[in-house]
């Protein structure tokens, strides 16, 4: 009887009885009601649908892997079951190991790898695929150097941990933690040692330090040569003995990305390369020199790579052991040249990428390039944000005669990036190249271009990955950087899947959002998809770079600019050459709706935005719905608060201001629930929405004719849009002296509208453009706002003479 009324406690609606349960001290109940009791609450658990977890990974071991061995390699995280894929670049045969039965499965995963000899030293990545989606990133070293755990506790030289090289060493640091590891050297033996840690997906930032054995320091590194915040000692150890070697962040912060590998040997590095790029397909001499090598090395990295591909990595060819990871080398789609090192001044080529280098203390390059009045420009020096350069650049444009021009910085990262709009009697420029701190050297190289046009841009996805639930919605976010490049940018996912739909992808800001849903047929897959954005006249066509690996530094949320403060820029990785990758997971008991797909809203009016969210399961908790907001002026929803826990419907009413510029783009619905403990984000598909002004002004004929003490009539239109009430108020600018122009206030419901000019006598006789000019008060609004939209040209002529009659004016906008 009991088991009989628990089964019937499964179905929803009588589930409510564990809330009363909960309230009920079990403990005072009888043993038959007690049993009764439990009975309930373990059949309520089992009506619960069961959320299969999408994989996750937190740790990989080892982080690394030697060329010609054979290992096994361990993933450690949630989500990871019997049935996941490996899913990676890794030049390697990988085989699967059978989960132990004594191993809860969906927290670790074993592969056998094996990796050939001639496997190309580098860095890969590494994720997982289950019937839940796709996992994150990690990343994996191969290289000549066998790996080693941490044995802790290594936190002094009394406690050092003893190794032998040549080694990496697999380690963490927490905190104010530091490793110490014991190494026995000859005399006059020269030793790298260096750390791997922010280059292969680490938060921390490390420090390597050398102590001899009587506690003395003798050598510390925080940021090596083009190693990022990674650290790296060449050093000659001066006799023999026991030397120390500390690790330690040189924050001592808290990091959940906190791993790092400590390389210890005689192996060959390089501190630069020479030139830092080239065009996609054609062939160039790279010259990698610095660092412990004897004499530079000449390589021929091959450019035929896809459209998009950004980078290619460029490694030294030997001599064994190989331990460093190799620089990432441009590829660009513009012809490039390489720049005279003799000093003289040169001739810049519009569209072309100059390489050169700053090689003496205050040295400065100076290229000239022809331009024209009016002409619009954009120069662009690539130098320290590249990673292969410790030039940190300044840009200067300068005339003919050697004064210094107004540009305009349009910069999206510490490189200069100007635009420039030619003065009058200007028809030539000349660019100065610098660093800002008059150092030199082999390793402070830059990439100059100059482009002519209405700039340029660049895409970044914000989005590692994505998971389409089953007859579900996922959210891809895109960041453009905009190099003087004001046009809106069109997004679009070019050979997307059948089973696939887009909604969003209009850009008039530097934020941009697509949604990706799954139709009801949708098969369990993974797919590779690239965004790409176009706009502009001519159009230009960009694709936009995935992140690879993401993450933000801990203490480094916040970043303060003088009185502001703005998130941190995301560690990412885009030069592991992902673009999108997408799969589809499991259906989810809840979904978002909203009622319209595409809005034509107003300008300085409020716009509403109806929502469901529809739940198949009671025990799903709202905790916020929400419409992120996007990067347009004085664009915002005004009642996000109302939307918080337990929510499921409402209506967001979005706003804008007369400043807000017109245009198309999109707002996409999120919905923060908790389901079965786990967070889940529920995704809308993106409303298109079309910002328009209130209304527009149609004149029956633009041109006008009136004689001296005459009178005309200009008559016309107003359109306006059905959720605009407000009266409308004309009148006529510009006029020529002794002309008026009776203003008129044309009221609601009426479109037609005529205004009477009259030449009182003495107006001046000849051709003059006057301006219709038209506004009007916001209804609701209590600042009283009110539009101002951009006259309407009007041709006036005085003094009786017959004019042609021609076509009917319209706005310019849309």
């Amino acid at each position: 009887m009991l088991c009989l009324l628990s089964v019937l406690c499964a179905f929803a609606p009588l589930r409510e009885l564990f809330f009363f349960l909960v309230h009920l001290d079990i403990k005072l109940m009888s043993a038959r009601w007690r049993k009764f009791a439990w009975c309930l609450l373990f059949a309520w658990i089992a009506a619960a649908p069961l959320l299969a977890v999408e994989p996750e990974l937190d740790d990989i071991q080892p982080r690394g892997g030697q060329r010609g061995k054979t290992f096994t390699l361990t993933l450690k995280g949630k989500g990871l079951t019997d049935g996941a894929d490996l899913v990676t670049s890794l030049p390697a045969t990988i085989t699967k190991f059978a989960a132990p039965k004594d191993v809860d499965t969906g927290e670790e995963l074993a592969y056998l790898i094996q990796l050939p000899l001639d496997a190309a030293a580098g860095a890969y990545p590494l994720r997982v695929h289950t019937a839940s989606g796709l996992s994150n990133i990690l990343i994996f070293t191969v290289s000549d150097l066998a790996e080693i755990g941490e044995k802790e506790p290594n936190d002094s030289i009394a406690q050092a941990q003893a190794v032998t090289f040549p080694i990496a060493v697999r380690g963490t640091l927490k905190g104010p933690d530091e490793d110490f590891y014991a190494i026995n050297v000859a005399a006059r033996q020269r030793l790298v040692l260096e750390v791997e840690a922010r280059r292969i997906g680490s938060a921390i930032d490390p420090v390597i330090v050398v102590w001899d054995s009587n506690g003395q320091q003798i050598a510390e590194n925080d940021d090596g040569v083009n190693l990022g915040v990674d650290s790296r000692l060449d050093m000659t150890f001066p006799k023999a003995g026991k030397y120390f070697v500390e690790v330690h962040d040189s924050k001592y912060s808290d990091q959940a990305e906190n791993f790092y590998r400590l390389l210890i040997g005689e192996y060959a590095y390089a501190d630069g390369m020479f030139p830092l790029g080239w065009q996609r397909g054609k062939s160039v001499d790279v010259t990698l020199f610095g660092g412990n090598l004897p004499k530079p090395v000449i390589v021929h990295p091959d450019l035929n790579v896809p459209a998009g591909q950004a980078s290619v990595p460029i490694e030294l060819p030997g001599p064994r052991p190989l331990a460093s990871l190799p620089f990432q080398f441009v590829v660009s789609d513009f012809p490039e040249t390489l720049a005279a090192e003799n000093g003289s001044e040169s001739v810049l080529q519009p569209s072309t990428v100059v390489n050169g280098r700053i090689l003496k203390p205050g040295e400065v390059d100076r290229y000239k390039l022809a331009v024209s009045p009016g002409e619009k420009w954009l120069f662009n020096l690539q130098t320290a944000s590249l990673g292969t350069s410790e030039l940190y650049g300044s840009l200067t444009v300068y005339d003919d005669k050697g004064k210094k021009l107004e540009t305009k910085d349009v910069s999206s990262t510490e490189d200069p990036e100007v635009s420039l709009t030619v003065p009058e009697k200007i028809h030539e420029v000349t660019l100065a190249v610098a660093d800002l701190r008059g150092q030199a050297g082999p390793t402070f190289a830059y990439r100059l271009s100059a482009q002519a046009g209405e700039g340029d841009f660049s895409l970044k996805l914000d989005t590692p990955f994505a998971n389409i639930p089953t007859r579900g919605t996922a959210l891809v976010k895109v960041v453009a950087q905009r190099h003087g490049f004001d046009a809106p940018i069109h997004l679009s996912i070019p050979n997307l899947p059948k089973s696939l739909t887009v909604a969003g992808g209009d850009m008039i800001g530097t934020v941009g959002y697509l949604t990706i849903s799954a139709n009801p047929d949708a098969k369990a897959e993974a797919w590779e998809l690239q965004v790409w954005g176009e706009g502009g006249s001519p159009m230009i066509r960009h694709r936009a770079l995935g992140p690879g690996e993401m993450f933000t530094v801990a203490g480094d949320d916040l970043v303060r600019t003088t009185e502001a403060s703005i998130r941190a820029i995301p560690t990412t990785y885009p030069w592991l050459g992902l673009n999108l990758p997408v799969a589809l997971g499991e259906t989810l008991p809840v979904t978002l709706t909203v009622a319209v797909d595409q809005a034509r809203a107003v300008q300085g009016m409020d716009f509403p935005i109806p929502f469901k969210l529809i739940k198949t399961d009671a025990t799903i908790v709202t905790k916020k719905i929400e419409i992120p907001d996007i990067p347009v002026k004085d664009a915002s929803i005004k009642n996000r608060a109302e939307f918080r826990k337990d929510v499921s419907e409402g209506t967001f009413m979005w706003t804008s201001s007369t400043e807000t510029p017109l245009g198309h783009f999109d707002l996409v619905a999120l919905a923060t629930v908790v389901l079965n403990g786990q967070e889940k984000i529920i995704v809308a598909p993106a409303v298109s929405v079309n910002l328009v002004g209130a209304y527009t002004v149609e004149l029956k004929n633009p041109r006008v004719a009136l004689k001296s003490g005459g009178k005309v009539v200009l008559a016309g239109l107003v359109h306006r849009e059905p959720v605009f009430k407000g009266s409308v108020k004309l009148s006529v600018g510009d006029l020529p002296d002794k002309v008026t122009c009776a203003p008129i206030d044309l009221p609601e419901g009426k479109s037609d509208f005529q205004l009477t000019c009259e030449a009182n006598p003495g107006a001046p006789e000849g051709e003059f453009d006057v301006h219709l000019v038209s506004s009007a008060a916001i209804p609701g609004r209590a600042d009283k706002e009110e539009y101002k939209f951009p006259p309407v040209t009007m041709h006036m002529t005085i003094g009786g003479e017959k004019v042609a009659r021609s076509s009917v004016a319209r706005p310019s906008w849309p």
